[in-house]
């Protein structure tokens, strides 16, 4: 065992290595050779890490910007700008929606901007790690470690605390830049990518450079303990990476979530025992521990302070299977937000892990009354479908949960800046759509302005701007358009009673700018009575909706008329999108598109509202359209 590798432990504990060096046997030459910048061992972390560094710190500088001036100072209605302004806006939303499918593969790409910065980050690591010479050593007196692998060393340490500042559902960089985080789990898999390719690229030299001089087994068993934490550390590393695909991610959630926290804790141990403070090594743990512990730690403290831990679920089965909880809340919650539940009583896995569901409600704004937070899950495997059993034999039944959130969802900014709002989903997604609608008969109905002034103040509460500059016409949408597609007869039958039943609680007046396209693919459409059944040859087609359109439903406690019509076939999502951003253009108004639903559906909604934003690039009439995207699964 050397003595360096255990040098850590003694008293005083040291957090930096010595950078002392002198040439001693060099010659002049070999001097001058060896110290100089991208050769010099004794400043390699400051040449190679500190920029990795930089360069992510640029890039979220970057979106702080943006989101700063965004949010404070070029907010639409405030300031539509110049033309040139305008598109500039365009091409921002064009390069953050444009994407592609692989229907081979059934994978949707990141957006064309996200596919842009990885593009960047791999020519940075390449030109930083590869493009320097030599890789190894021509002559054994420069020592036994390879200038790849010194470079390739330095710069995977500094991505460490990127990988941490990404992992967490509460970070750093949402707050900074109001990406929220699930949005950020495409950079936490790639910075880790980096990580351990990095990671591979410091270690194969080694391997290669002893077996050169041949003394790789006398070697390793002289630094027996230096070797064998790097070992155990890129062997966690590699299951983090690659253990965390959805593919096996989806074999067993709380199998991953359990594995991957132990994996983390092994990683981290080996990792910093390996690193031995050389150098700066240890300052890149300090840095990650001051990312992520606050983080980690105040979900937790979040939990505790503002639910509390006495919350009781109550879990029941609806009529098309899905798996209703009701939870009785005391905080504000805006559309497409989702919470993190830890139910205690399934179990010791269940009771360690938590489970992100979409809330299907809005909460109340009237003064001492409680809100509701409902959740609707499609049971599948695991633990839904434990939770789906367990509801079925014990009807109505309560059980203990810990809440945590909520977190993600719509902006609000963006929500109000649009004059028109599309709201699209596909299938399980059907619950997610109910805020969209209840918020906004909300703010149409006849007592619009307390029901506003209240709204306002819960989402101030937010920090979210809600005052409009003067001259504006009014402060929310003024039409929503609903489109539902499903292949499961029971679920539009639920749908629509739920939408029937929101509608009934509100006047006529306030749905008048509603309108609700329930397409039923599938075996479900040749079952069920349609109003709007359309030759087979015109199922994509983009039905208009008028005003007379209108769902007959038959509810549980009363019957309901619900402003739109069914449809037989899937919608033609680009030529929907196409006529709602044609009628707003005209009308000198935005557009604003949410959807959630699978991978093809999104693909085809995100990339409609790219090309329509495009369209402005080219001339074309268009007030821009914004567009929101709630995936089924983040990663």
């Amino acid at each position: 065992m050397d003595d360096m590798s255990m040098a850590w432990l003694t008293f005083p504990l040291q957090l930096d290595g010595s950078r002392e060096f002198e040439c001693g046997d060099f010659t002049a030459e070999q001097c001058d050779f060896y110290t100089q910048r991208w050769h010099f061992w004794y400043i390699a972390d400051y040449v190679f890490a500190l920029p990795t560094v930089a360069f992510f710190m640029c890039t979220i500088a970057i979106f702080v910007l943006a989101n700063f001036l965004s949010s404070h100072i070029l907010a639409y209605r405030r300031f539509r700008g110049p033309p040139l302004w305008q598109k500039t806006i365009a091409i921002v939303r064009y390069l953050g929606y444009r994407g592609f499918h692989v229907k081979a593969l059934g994978w949707n790409s990141a957006p064309a901007g996200v596919l842009l910065l990885g593009l960047a980050g791999l020519v940075f690591f390449f030109c930083m790690d590869l493009a320097p010479q030599p890789y190894y050593w021509a002559d054994s007196v420069f020592g036994g470690s390879p200038p790849l692998a010194t470079r390739s060393g330095w710069m995977a340490l500094a991505c460490m605390p990127f990988v941490f500042a990404t992992a967490s559902k509460t970070n750093w960089i949402t707050l900074l830049t109001g990406v929220s985080h699930e949005r950020l789990q495409v950079f936490h898999r790639w910075i880790a990518y980096a990580f351990f390719v990095l990671a591979l690229l410091h270690t194969f030299p080694f391997i290669v450079y002893h077996i050169h001089w041949h003394d790789m087994e006398s070697h390793f068993t002289s630094s027996l303990l230096f070797y064998w934490t790097g070992i155990v550390a890129i062997v966690a590393q590699a299951w983090l990476t690659f253990a965390s695909h959805s593919s096996i991610r989806k074999l067993g959630y709380e199998f991953f979530k359990m594995t991957h926290f132990i994996a983390v804790v092994i990683f981290i141990v080996t990792f910093f025992w390996h690193c031995d403070y050389t150098l700066t090594s240890w300052d890149y743990f300090v840095a990650t521990a001051a990312v992520y512990v606050p983080c980690y730690v105040y979900p937790w403290l979040r939990t505790l302070f503002e639910h509390g831990v006495a919350h009781r679920a109550s879990i029941s089965i609806e009529d098309n299977g899905f798996t209703r909880i009701t939870i009785p809340a005391n905080t504000h919650w805006t559309p497409g937000q989702h919470c993190f539940l830890r139910f205690t009583s399934f179990g010791i896995l269940q009771a360690l892990s938590t489970h992100p569901f979409t809330i299907c409600s809005s909460p109340s704004i009237k003064s001492g009354e409680k809100s509701e937070m409902l959740f609707y899950l499609r049971h599948q495997g695991g633990f839904t479908a434990k939770l789906y059993e367990y509801a079925k034999a014990n009807p109505d039944a309560t059980v203990p949960v810990l809440i945590d959130g909520p977190y993600g969802g719509v902006n609000l900014q963006r929500y109000r800046d649009s004059d028109h709002l599309l709201v699209i989903a596909g299938g399980s997604g059907a619950g997610w759509c109910l805020p969209f609608i209840e918020r906004f008969l909300r703010s149409s109905s006849m007592s619009t302005a307390r029901v506003r002034d209240q709204e306002a103040i819960a989402d101030a509460k937010e920090h979210v701007p809600v005052e409009e500059a003067p001259g504006q016409r009014h402060t929310s949408p003024i039409s929503l358009r609903v489109i539902l597609a499903t292949r499961d007869a029971s679920s539009r039958i639920w749908f629509l009673r739920t939408v029937g039943e929101l509608l009934s609680k509100y006047s006529e007046t306030a749905s008048s700018g509603i309108r609700v396209q329930v397409h039923v693919t599938g075996s479900a459409a040749k079952d069920a009575d349609l109003s709007a059944k359309l030759p087979l040859e015109h199922v994509s087609a983009s039905p208009s909706i008028s005003s007379n359109d209108r769902i007959e439903v038959q509810g549980t406690t009363h019957d309901a008329s619900i402003p739109g019509k069914e449809v037989d076939g899937r919608p033609r999502l680009s030529a929907i999108v196409h006529d709602e951003a044609g009628l707003s253009a005209e009308a000198g108004e935005s557009l604003g598109v949410f959807i959630c639903g699978p991978d093809t559906m999104q693909n085809d909604v995100r990339n409609a509202v790219a090309a329509e934003n495009l369209n402005i690039l080219k001339g074309g009439r268009s007030s821009g359209v914004y567009l929101h995207s709630e995936h089924f699964s983040w990663a």
